[in-house]
This record gives C-alpha cells, sequence and structure tokens, in this order.
C-alpha cells in the first residue's frame, strides 16, 4: 500500500500540482499561483484546481489501493496534478468555461493518469508534461474533426481583475509586457500582471531559477525576432514559455552546463517556430522535445569524454 510522510501535508501533492508548473513544487508559491491565474479569471483558477483534484484523486485512490509505493515520489510531488491542472488551462483558455467543458476538463484529466503512469516509468527522458500533451492532443483533434459547437471559440474573452497593460492604470513599457506575458504564457495566459505575480513566486521560490526565467525569456524572444516568428505572435509570449520550462528543467540537471540550458532555450524557440509554420498546436510539446534533445547531447558528450 502506498505510504506517505506522516508530517506530509493534507492534499499537498494536489497544491504541488499547480507549482509543478513552473516547477516551483511548494504550497506557498503554489497559492500564489493560482492568484495569478486569478487575475486574469476566477472562473479559470476555479477550472485549474478542478483538473488538477481530478487527476491527484484518482491517482492517489488507485495507488493506494495497489499495494505499491512506486509512484508515491510523483504523487506527493504534484507530477499527477500537474498534468490534470494543465488540461484545466487548456480547456478553459482555449474553448472558455462552460458546464459541458467542465465536464470535459474532468474527463482530460482522469485520462492524464493511466496516461503519465506510463510514460512515468521513462527513466533517461523524463515525461514532464507529455501526459497532458498528448490528451490535450487527442481532445483538440476530436474537436477539430467533429467540429463540435461546444468546443467553439468563446465570443468573449477573459476579464482581467486588474491589467498593467497599456493603456491601464499602471504602464509598463512595451518591451517589458511581452516578456512577463512570455511567463505568463506557461499556464496559457496572456496577462502581464499575472506574469509578474509568477516571477515573484518563482523568486520566492528560488532566486536563481526566477534569473534563469528572465534570461530566458528576454534571449528566446530576441531570438525569435531573429529566425522571422511572427511579431504578433512574440508580443503574446507564444515564443517564451516553452523556453522558460526548458530553462527551468535543465537546470534541476547538475550536471549540464550552462551553454546547453543556451542551447536549449533557443532550441525550444525553432521547434516552436517549427509548429507554428506547419500549423500545429504546440502547447509544451518543444519544451519536452528541447529538453530531450539537450539531455541526449550531454549524456554523449559525457560518454565522449570518458572515453
Amino acid at each position: 500500500m502506498m505510504t506517505m510522510n506522516k508530517d506530509t501535508l493534507p492534499l499537498k501533492g494536489l497544491l504541488n500540482g499547480i507549482g509543478q508548473v513552473y516547477f516551483t513544487p511548494s504550497v506557498m508559491t503554489s497559492l500564489l499561483l493560482l492568484l495569478a491565474i486569478s487575475i486574469e479569471s476566477l472562473a479559470l483558477a476555479c477550472l485549474t484546481l478542478l483538473g488538477a483534484s481530478c487527476s491527484y484523486a484518482l491517482v492517489f485512490y488507485i495507488f493506494t489501493f495497489s499495494n505499491t509505493n512506486k509512484s508515491a515520489d510523483n504523487i506527493s510531488s504534484g507530477m499527477y496534478a500537474l498534468n490534470g491542472a494543465l488540461i484545466g488551462l487548456f480547456i478553459g483558455n482555449f474553448f472558455g468555461v462552460t458546464p459541458l467543458l467542465v465536464l470535459v476538463t474532468v474527463f482530460g484529466a482522469l485520462l492524464t493518469v493511466p496516461i503519465a503512469n506510463i510514460v512515468f516509468s521513462f527513466k533517461k527522458y523524463r515525461a514532464y508534461t507529455s501526459a497532458f500533451v498528448l490528451t490535450s492532443w487527442l481532445i483538440y483533434v476530436i474537436q477539430s474533426t467533429l467540429d463540435l459547437s461546444a468546443f467553439a471559440t468563446p465570443t468573449s474573452v477573459f476579464v482581467p481583475i486588474i491589467s498593467i497593460e497599456q493603456g491601464s492604470w499602471f504602464n509598463l513599457s512595451a518591451v517589458v509586457i511581452p516578456l512577463l506575458k512570455g511567463i505568463s504564457q506557461v499556464s496559457f495566459i496572456e496577462n502581464a500582471l499575472s506574469g509578474l505575480v509568477i516571477l515573484i513566486a518563482i523568486a520566492l521560490n528560488n532566486l536563481k531559477h526566477a534569473l534563469w526565467v528572465v534570461a530566458s525569456v528576454v534571449l528566446s524572444t530576441a531570438f525569435s525576432h531573429i529566425i522571422g516568428a511572427s511579431g504578433a505572435l512574440i508580443e503574446q509570449g507564444l515564443y517564451g514559455y516553452n523556453a522558460i520550462l526548458s530553462t527551468l528543467a535543465l537546470v534541476l540537471y547538475t550536471r549540464i552546463p550552462w551553454p546547453l540550458i543556451l542551447l536549449g532555450i533557443l532550441l525550444s524557440s525553432l521547434i516552436t517556430l517549427g509548429f507554428h509554420e506547419l500549423s500545429l498546436l504546440p502547447l509544451t510539446a518543444p519544451f519536452i522535445l528541447s529538453t530531450w534533445v539537450i539531455v541526449y547531447l550531454t549524456t554523449h558528450f559525457q560518454k565522449r569524454v570518458k572515453g
């Protein structure tokens, strides 16, 4: 039977799943991230929490009664709840929040659990958010193929509670806004204030990681202009978020030197461009692919040095 440390807070694995969106699995940063999502839309925050809760509840139930300990770490660290949270963010941002889409979120979140259980067994190349990506692609393909009216793009976008966009009560530089949006886009949110709150949450958890986030979004934004990416997409932050995720994943590898981390940032931007040029939905796939490439290159170089 799965066991948890007696000092572990109740439902810590659930809250950690929110923080894992930015590789910050702690209760404090998770609550700040929920605040950042709530700034964009309270309904979206509720849908995110619902998705995370469904994934967490299912995996907790399965492994509590399956006499195994092998997934205890992934459950308590929030890796299962992470995929469910992302399903909620994906559904809410791409299609809206309606009663029917709430049911789709529940279904999608539950579906990520068996997929995650398979991909989490990979040792060398970590699965990260691949269960979310595969599930979301499936939902998107079904919607596109059947042209379901329930998934119609909402006619009204979320109205943020507070805004620091140009023309609001507090203006930021036009240069800074796309960078903050790149940070918020990890949650598929285009909101500069949410990005600022998220950056603060990451800094409170780990200042070094926050500095890497700033470096990655600046470098990826500049590089995306160089390679001819759409200016409109860059301004929305759509070329920054995969670079951020790749960076946060790679800095956790002590054996990966900083030049390869920078290469991962550039590579994620190139892969994102490829998805957009092919009119494919990238989600967090460029982050996963670029991270795997850098891990492979690091292993290959280390073998050559030892040989």
